[in-house]
């Protein structure tokens, strides 16, 4: 089995789409949530949705005002963090001096740890200057680090609003509705679920009762399941169909808590069919007893519509935590949006026009999935850090928010241990691939001794000497250029 990183999703983050930083690290499995299945005896209130939103202290770039949302609706929040934060992050000096890579890197990444394919790449996050590369433009597997590529395309193309809907029409007959799906894995039956901490969106029960009322509390017999926008492959190519048990979930366009039969786990074995599962929950909570395939009559009046969490807040869960499952549905959401339909080929098509749009160099990219999960996905250091580049002032800058802090949060929280001095200077996606070769990647952004602000991207494919030697020696690379003070 491979994975692609291995991060507690409870995890507290300093991105402000998250909550407040934790004080004390993580158990390593998740205290147990009862899921809880009650019969609706009335008609439930909407679920209001607060999305907590504030600037990353010594940024050099400004963030984009976000368009406004496809669809959904989205209530500004009041400001967090409150005043007078514990800082965290390092401040950045737009008058700093540009540190001179070129001095130090050579011999840094001259590591017996790095015995494979090993590239970097290192830019100014001010001027997009170069400062440093080694096999920048060599195509490699980039493991989670491929999350920045679909986190990216998805806010660039659908905003920091957006929120994925999943609707109820009425029925072939009176005494019928259709659940149609369109693309939301975070729905919870009752609000409690697997997401609820980073991304709490809709849950069943919202819709149900949304429904009943709106067919004046008559209860339905039967609720026909419409997953006809999704028409592709439940596995994206180079993805077993073992991986498919535990580091993923089979792909449908509706899913509560992401497909997983225990809703506590990050690894949790997942359902053959994730959509099936969600839609005899919805009829439970409804109280109707069928639940057939279908699709939704051609001019069908809709009863009730519910959405997900803002993309802004999926996406702090996926960069986070690592969510392979979470990070692939924002990136069929993006090809439907841009494409027009949802498969894993107009995902490709719209992650490549992204891309292109910003300047990046796309050739040689593969684009397979949008987790990284697939050993056959391909990207560049050099490509990863022209994106970056090309997100700053953007309106996908608020990517550079969603970041792991080395030391303090996502995947990131428990790294650094050998290189302290990076701790709170990095942030950075990690990216971990166990088979069918080894792959480690590190790609986000460090700020120098003198406060200038560096973009940068490291990747290793087919090394020996082990995953923690590997991550370890990034850490250390990270970290020595920080304090290099060159």
């Amino acid at each position: 089995m491979s994975l692609s990183d291995n991060a507690d999703p409870k995890v507290a983050s300093s991105a402000p789409h998250a909550g407040p930083a934790a004080t004390v690290p993580p158990k390593p499995a998740q205290p147990g949530r009862a899921r809880r299945r009650r019969a609706l005896t009335g008609v439930l209130a909407g679920l209001a949705v607060v999305v907590t939103v504030a600037a990353a202290g010594g940024l050099v770039w400004q963030f984009a005002a976000v368009a406004n949302p496809a669809t959904g609706t989205f209530t500004p929040p009041e400001a967090y963090p409150p005043a007078d934060p514990a800082p965290v992050l390092a401040s950045s000096d737009t008058d700093a001096p540009v540190p001179d890579l070129a001095s130090v890197l050579p011999a840094l990444l001259d590591d017996d740890r790095l015995n494979g394919s090993a590239s970097a790449s290192f830019a100014d996050a001010l001027t997009g200057e170069v400062l440093f590369e080694q096999e920048g433009t060599t195509p490699l597997a980039p493991a989670s680090s491929m999350k920045v590529v679909t986190a990216v395309a998805a806010l660039q193309n659908l905003g920091a609003e957006y929120r994925i809907p999943t609707t109820v029409v009425e029925g072939p007959t009176e005494d019928s509705v259709v659940l149609v799906a369109g693309g939301d894995p975070t729905l919870t039956i009752d609000g409690e679920g697997y997401y609820t901490d980073y991304a709490a969106g809709a849950s069943l029960a919202e819709l149900a009762g949304l429904v009943l009322e709106a067919r004046g509390g008559t209860v339905p017999t039967t609720v026909y399941l419409d997953t006809s926008v999704f028409t592709d492959t439940v596995n994206a190519a180079g993805v077993t169909m073992s991986e498919l048990y535990t580091s993923t979930a089979p792909m449908a366009p509706i899913m509560v808590d992401g497909g997983r039969t225990d809703n506590t786990l990050k690894y949790s074995p997942h359902h053959t069919d994730p959509a099936l599962v969600a839609a005899q929950e919805f009829a439970e909570v409804l109280g109707a007893s069928q639940v057939e395939a279908g699709t939704a009559p051609e001019g069908a009046a809709e009863l009730a519509a519910v959405y997900s969490a803002p993309l802004a807040a999926l996406v702090d869960s996926f960069i986070l935590t690592s969510d392979n499952l979470l990070s692939d549905a924002v990136a069929l959401q993006t090809a439907l949006v841009v494409g027009g339909e949802m498969t894993w080929a107009a995902m490709a098509a719209a992650h490549q026009s992204t891309l292109q749009d910003l300047g990046v160099d796309t050739a040689g990219l593969v684009f397979h999935d949008g987790s990284g999960l697939s050993p056959t996905d391909r990207m560049t250091a050099n490509a990863f850090t022209q994106l970056l580049l090309g997100a700053v002032g953007s309106q996908a800058s608020s990517v550079f928010e969603s970041l792991p802090v080395a030391g303090y949060s996502g995947t990131l929280w428990d790294r650094f241990e050998t290189a302290d001095d990076g701790k709170g200077i990095v942030r950075a996606k990690t990216g971990t691939l166990t088979e069918p070769s080894g792959v480690i990647s590190l790609t986000g952004t460090l700020t120098t001794a003198d406060g200038r602000q560096v973009i940068f991207s490291l990747i290793s494919n087919g090394h020996t000497s082990g995953e923690n030697a590997v991550e370890t020696a990034m850490d250390e690379i990270t970290a020595a250029v920080a304090t290099c003070g060159c």
